[in-house]
């Protein structure tokens, strides 16, 4: 199992700095999580982007507050797998802040777990053995994003009517 996928983490909803922090430093934060992988890295001008699309709340006095940290660790690795008008049409679905901090709370918990999940019975590949594991696992994930795909579909669908 890859040591970095056994010890990920998220901070929980209350670990996250509620003191207002500045770009450079949400980015720090963030990605002070996700050593080990640094293709889902953060940039200042990533975040600035994500504030620009209104994906997160209007920053205020230059500082982020919690719910916008959150929003941005989440917005940051949903990206990933969803589209950011997915990922927008998700984060506006929760109407109230108390859902959003729960979705997170969720997301943060389930991640990890899902990530162990994968590392179970599955080595890695190398040259001289299967390339099954990496293919089944790639299937997944596209299979995943397709089935993403539909929902966000219907979601969309339903918010027409």
């Amino acid at each position: 199992m890859n040591t970095e996928s056994r010890k990920f983490y998220l901070p929980s909803y209350q670990e996250i700095p509620d003191v207002g922090l500045y770009l450079e430093q949400v980015a720090k934060f963030i990605n002070s999580y996700l050593q080990g992988y640094e293709e889902l890295y953060v940039t200042p001008s990533m975040i600035s982007n994500y504030a620009k699309q209104k994906l997160i709340e209007r920053v205020r006095k230059k500082t982020y507050t919690r719910d916008q940290i959150a929003a941005l660790i989440f917005i940051n690795l949903a990206k990933n797998v969803i589209s950011i008008e997915h990922t927008a049409m998700f984060l506006h679905s929760m109407h109230e802040p108390e859902q959003f901090r729960a979705a997170y709370e969720q997301f943060r918990i389930l991640l990890p777990e899902a990530l162990k999940m994968l590392h179970v019975g599955s080595g890695p590949v190398t040259s001289d053995n299967t390339a099954e594991p990496l293919l089944q696992r790639i299937s997944e994930a596209i299979a995943y994003k397709m089935y993403l795909e539909t929902c966000f579909d219907r979601m969309k669908t339903e918010e027409d009517d």
